[in-house]
């Protein structure tokens, strides 16, 4: 029996494992994100965290969306991410999607 496992990268072929992920988004209100480059650093620097998934954002509701594996991440690795760059986020919703 072969399993896939879900990463950024094309998938693999494990045999007779089963990989469980927990899969979370955080939700984030960010001040100041006002810009497109600002977006692009923002995203940029997220996705280099092990563990992100993915990263979304919104201008107009200067809100930052981030899926992650907790197992390779958590939230104020995250949040001290964002602060790291100039930007000051509050959690407004973490959502556990266990896979």
């Amino acid at each position: 029996m072969e399993f896939f496992a879900y990463s950024k990268s094309a998938p693999q072929i494990l045999s007779g494992e089963v990989i469980i992920m927990s899969k979370q988004s955080a939700y984030f209100t960010a001040s100041g994100l006002d810009d497109k480059h600002q977006v692009k650093r923002i995203k940029k620097s997220l996705n280099e965290i092990p563990g992100v998934l993915s990263v979304s954002t919104n201008i107009q509701k200067n809100r930052v969306a981030v899926d992650y594996d907790s197992s390779g991440t958590d939230i104020q690795k995250i949040k001290n991410h964002l602060q790291n760059i100039g930007i000051d986020a509050a959690l407004t919703e973490n959502q556990d999607h266990t896979m």
